[in-house]
């Protein structure tokens, strides 16, 4: 904590330093993009983060889908600074050389003494239009901040809001380091127990899951060195690899990782995540602690062992308790979102991809409430629903997950099913962009306001949310005794093997194709799939689209 905070960006409108519309405290992603799409679009804006750049973040991957909910951004609210987290080519020329490419999503099951099996290994190639990233948080988030000063939002380093108390018409924020500021509107993103939290009286909620424990690593093998990819995919270190034993489960990305295998000079992050119930919390919390409880698991497996034997962690952090949402999040004007509202354990890249969405559809909600003249609570209702919509399904997923860390077999139907709904949520959402685009915003944005309760702002299949909630009652029944997790899986894959959503591109229900990789007789399969036997829900999306969701494999809309 200083007495002199840094200070950046200039002062919109002639307006005193100390007020501005909008107060967002948090310079993480979600609070620095949110902060440019406001001023970007009028209003004044200051944004508080109680550390400084350049820093560690967790929420490194992107998927399709959430490269195109960046896109929906930078056309929503013109702001093509949310484009350029689209294109991979452009993060690494224009904001960070260290970040890399996103190709594949690895998943290698162990068990305790064994080598690794090919056979109990699956990589699913990621279909993208314009590139998938892994980005360096340190480098774009410290860029995402000059980008919001550029649009006049006015930043504010190591500074602490002690106090927040709504007053006639504003907020007052008393600084911990003296003095204070008013605004007409405050949201919290940067983290629980803060003092917006305390106004608006919101409780933590949690439900043990995981803890989890991330770090920057130099020495890190890429695991293609070790054990060779699935024929067909990118080498593993062009994407996450999930190493899944009993109990938990250890991601490993590689940055600056586009032009092949990287060194082991190169960074990485490692994330490991156990299950909170069977495994205590280490004795420490710095970083060789931490590093050291990662290597105890990992030495039971000898492939992880030799992956991380010789690497060094350069920075480390702890999630002790990583699964809980507050009670409610919004207040007279004052809103909770993101990491102030919500944590999940980082499985399946939801970070960036929930991310995104609120900062998609809080923009929309606040630009509105400030032309009303109205930040009162039942206008951020939505957002609230949304939130712990988010929570109530991710924390579904991770259960099942945990569930599913004991069985190859029941991991990989677990992982088909996910696979298949980023699938369509990527279609739904390049439909949304597209109408956006050409002019047709009412039809656009009926698209980007879905059931809160499903966790995703946007439509997207309901024969998709049935399938599902089916393979997460299997994996709940198999965590009760009720189902061998054996037979879940079979069960799970005899659907997809008959649903009428399931296209053809990839053995969605074959236990024996353990690689997805876009191929032209796999697309020509689903052409005539699309045109004889899927429902209409999916001719829908995939025809207009095509399966690289650029509307020109598939023939036009009917």
């Amino acid at each position: 904590m200083t007495s002199q905070p840094d200070n950046h960006g200039a002062t919109a409108g002639g307006r005193a330093a100390s007020h501005a519309d909008v107060t967002i405290l948090g310079t993480g992603i979600t609070g620095t993009l949110l902060a440019a799409a406001l001023a970007r679009n009028g209003l004044s804006v200051q944004l508080l983060g109680e550390d400084h750049h350049p820093r560690i973040a967790g929420g490194e991957a992107t998927l399709p889908c959430t490269s195109f909910l960046y896109e929906l951004i930078a056309a929503r609210y013109r702001l093509p600074e949310a484009a350029l987290l689209a294109d991979a080519g452009r993060v690494r020329t224009e904001v960070s050389h260290a970040s890399g490419i996103h190709r594949t999503w690895g998943f290698v099951h162990h068990e305790a003494g064994h080598e690794h099996r090919a056979g109990r290994s699956l990589q699913f190639n990621v279909p993208s239009e314009h590139g998938e990233s892994h980005f360096h948080r340190p480098d774009l988030d410290a860029w995402l901040l000059a980008a919001a000063a550029r649009r006049g939002v006015r930043v504010r380093q190591r500074t602490r809001v002690d106090k927040a108390v709504t007053e006639d018409g504003f907020v007052r924020l008393a600084l911990e380091s003296g003095g204070e500021l008013r605004t007409g509107l405050v949201i919290d993103t940067q983290g629980p127990d803060s003092a917006v939290a305390r106004a608006i009286g919101a409780e933590r909620v949690s439900t043990r899951a995981t803890r989890t424990y991330g770090f920057h690593a130099v020495g890190v093998q890429p695991y293609e060195r070790l054990a060779a990819p699935r024929p067909g995919s990118h080498p593993w270190s062009q994407g996450t690899l999930t190493h899944v034993f009993d109990g938990g489960w250890l991601q490993v990305g590689h940055f600056r990782n586009a032009e092949g295998t990287p060194p082991p000079t190169v960074p990485a992050v490692v994330t490991l995540s156990l299950d909170a119930a069977h495994h205590p919390a280490p004795a420490g919390h710095g970083t060789q602690e931490l590093w050291r409880e990662v290597l105890r698991h990992a030495e039971r497996h000898p492939a992880i062992a030799a992956q991380l034997a010789g690497a060094q962690p350069l920075t480390g952090w702890i999630e002790q308790d990583p699964h809980w949402r507050a009670s409610h999040t919004v207040g007279d004007r004052m809103l909770l979102l993101d990491r102030a509202a919500l944590g999940g354990d980082p499985l399946l890249g939801r970070d960036l991809y929930a991310s995104a969405q609120l900062v998609l559809v809080a923009a929309g909600d606040i630009l509105a409430g400030a032309r009303d003249g109205d930040f009162s609570p039942g206008r951020f209702r939505y957002l609230e629903r949304l939130q712990h919509g988010m929570a109530d399904r991710h924390d579904a997923l991770v259960a099942a997950a945990l569930t599913a860390s004991g069985s190859f077999d029941l991991w990989s139907a677990l992982a088909r099913v996910w696979l298949l709904g980023t699938m369509f949520d990527a279609l739904s959402l390049k439909r949304s962009a597209k109408e956006l685009a050409a002019g047709g915003s009412e039809a656009a944005l009926a698209g980007l306001r879905a059931d809160p309760a499903t966790g995703a702002c946007h439509q997207s299949i309901p024969e998709y949310r049935d399938l599902l909630d089916f393979t997460l009652a299997l994996c709940r029944a198999a965590a009760e005794g009720d189902q061998s997790p054996r037979r879940a899986a079979d069960r799970i894959l005899l659907r997809l093997r008959h649903d009428r959503i399931v296209p053809p591109i990839y053995g969605f229900g074959d236990p024996d194709d353990l690689e997805y990789v876009l191929s032209l007789q796999g697309r020509l399969r689903t052409l005539r799939w699309v045109r004889g036997q899927a429902l209409p829900s999916v001719r829908r999306l995939v025809r207009p689209y095509g399966l690289r969701g650029g509307g020109k494999d598939l023939g036009h809309d009917e």
